[in-house]
């Protein structure tokens, strides 16, 4: 049957690869829509204000009460070897102010103004992303590890492919 559908005896070493890889592909795609995170999740406030004001006052309270918010959400992570337990630093403005774990929503307190949000855990990292938050607001973000191969390859020779983050 699967002969019929590529076109030919069956005994073609590419119209094999081929059904593999759709194979893979629809496991992949149904994983994926099983293992993201649900309405009902947990999420955790990291403690930690972020502001351009504490750094520069020595004599700051980190705990005050900060105006704007950002939500990260981590996404699971297809595959990656120890990608799904280790925790993700969450760096904004290059000071990292908590961890988030696979599957969990984190919500950190910041000053309006521009930020620069940043994941990463040892070798693991995410590239620079820059936004503009206001008064009141809460930006969301999702991240996840490396989800197909060839992305899990890419990571190993350029460390920040392994986590990707994008805004919401």
């Amino acid at each position: 049957m699967v002969a019929g559908i590529l076109g030919g005896s069956g005994t073609h070493i590419v119209q094999i690869i081929i059904g593999i890889v759709v194979a893979a592909a629809l496991i992949g795609y149904f994983l994926l829509r099983v293992g993201g995170p649900r309405e009902g999740d947990v999420v955790r406030a990291v403690s930690a204000a972020v502001s351009q004001h504490d750094r520069d006052r020595d004599d700051a309270d980190v705990g005050a009460a900060s105006d704007a918010t950002v939500r990260l959400a981590r996404m699971w992570s297809g595959i990656g070897i120890g990608a799904k337990s280790e925790q993700w630093n969450i760096a904004i403005d290059g000071i990292v102010v908590g961890s988030i774990a696979n599957k969990e929503t984190v919500e950190v307190a910041v000053e309006p103004g521009h930020r620069t949000l940043r994941l990463g855990s040892g070798r693991h990292r995410s590239t620079e992303r820059s936004f503009d938050v206001s008064q009141g607001e809460v930006v969301a973000f999702s991240c996840n590890g490396p989800r197909f191969w060839p992305q899990f390859l890419a990571a190993l020779v350029k460390p920040d492919l392994w986590i990707t983050l994008r805004r919401a």
